[in-house]
């Protein structure tokens, strides 16, 4: 099976993404600064270190436990899915009408209909709800948010691909990319992308990222061979990096149109 890959779906105007291929490191890695108490949406008691009796949510608290949390394996048949708070009088004032929003929410990995995933009272940046088949659906009160996230988790890809290929590979320096190329993939993601590495050519010292999109809607972001993914894929462009300059470049070769991403997962 092909795996490194990164398919990411955008909707700007709901301000969330929907991912596969970034993983807990890389969120990690990539946001601004670690919450310092997130409200668990998907009952895992096992796991938190605090329970709030008034709208009964496990909540874990404090950044090191947080990032533990985030990066530690999930329990059979749990998914990941929480949002920052930040205080716990925000919740304590939580109506049962929010209460109910937030359930829906655990439950449906969407808000309640034209409903935002933001409370004022919980004042939550952040809100991640794990999709199916490894998808993961992260809102961002500031959607910028996502662009440093993706932009580590490319970075980490191109590492493994290099490194797969070589015997004893010496560390790649790797720059980050530039905003402009994160808006440009980010445009090109509200109609669904996926960064092909398995398909990433070599060649004097550039390396060449196929940019693909499906050419059906089915949540399929796994492919058993190269050949597949290239027959159920048309490419919409290509992101370079020139090892001898350090430089990324992206070239966009055609568009398709959005559709409902609460269709997808």
């Amino acid at each position: 099976m092909l795996h490194n890959l990164i398919y990411l779906r955008v909707s700007l105007t709901e301000q969330f993404g929907i991912a596969w291929g970034i993983n807990a490191a890389d969120f990690i890695n990539g946001i601004r600064e670690i919450p310092h108490s997130i409200l668990l949406l998907n009952d895992d008691f096992e796991r938190s270190n605090r329970y709030n009796s008034h709208a009964k949510f496990p909540l874990v608290v404090g950044r090191s436990q947080v990032r533990e949390y985030i990066l530690g394996d999930q329990p059979q048949g749990i998914r990941n899915q929480w949002l920052n708070y930040q205080t716990e009088d925000g919740i304590d004032s939580l109506t049962d009408g929010e209460i109910a929003d937030l359930l829906y929410l655990g439950h449906m990995g969407i808000p309640t209909y034209r409903r935002t995933p933001f409370l004022g009272k919980l004042r939550n940046e952040i809100v991640y709800v794990g999709g199916n088949n490894g998808f993961k659906r992260v809102y961002f009160l500031n959607l910028t948010d996502q662009d440093h996230i993706l932009a580590l988790s490319i970075k980490r890809h191109l590492r493994e691909f290099r490194n797969a290929k070589r015997l004893f590979a010496r560390p790649l320096p790797i720059k980050d990319l530039e905003q402009p190329i994160l808006t440009q993939l980010v445009q090109l993601s509200r109609r669904g992308i996926i960064l092909a590495f398995e398909l990433t050519k070599e060649q004097h010292r550039h390396f060449e990222i196929p940019l693909l999109s499906k050419k059906t809607e089915q949540d399929k972001v796994v492919w058993g061979s190269a050949e597949q993914l290239q027959a159920e894929t048309d490419q919409v462009g290509t992101l370079t990096y020139n090892t001898i300059s350090n430089k990324w470049t992206i070239g966009v070769d055609q568009v398709r149109e959005a559709t409902d991403l609460n269709d997808f997962v």
